[in-house]
């Protein structure tokens, strides 16, 4: 019987992306209002698009490597 990986996600909504990084949804909301974490606008039918907050991991690895490289 094959074993099956589990998927994971690869947007994360706000409170996950906060707890992936380790600080409130607060400052994940500052960092995407700055520009530092860009945010994933999904469109909607109709021309709209999704209001809810999404972050893609991939961004929040290179965020987190680029706060370890930067120096202080």
């Amino acid at each position: 019987m094959p074993v099956l990986c589990p998927i994971s996600p690869r947007l994360l909504d706000l409170p996950t992306a906060s707890a992936y990084l380790g600080v409130s949804p607060w400052t994940v909301r500052d960092l995407e209002a700055a520009g530092v974490l860009p945010r994933v606008r999904v469109p909607l039918p109709g021309g709209g698009e999704l209001r809810k907050l999404l972050f893609d991991k991939d961004d929040l690895d290179r965020a987190i490597g680029a706060w370890k490289d930067a120096a202080p």
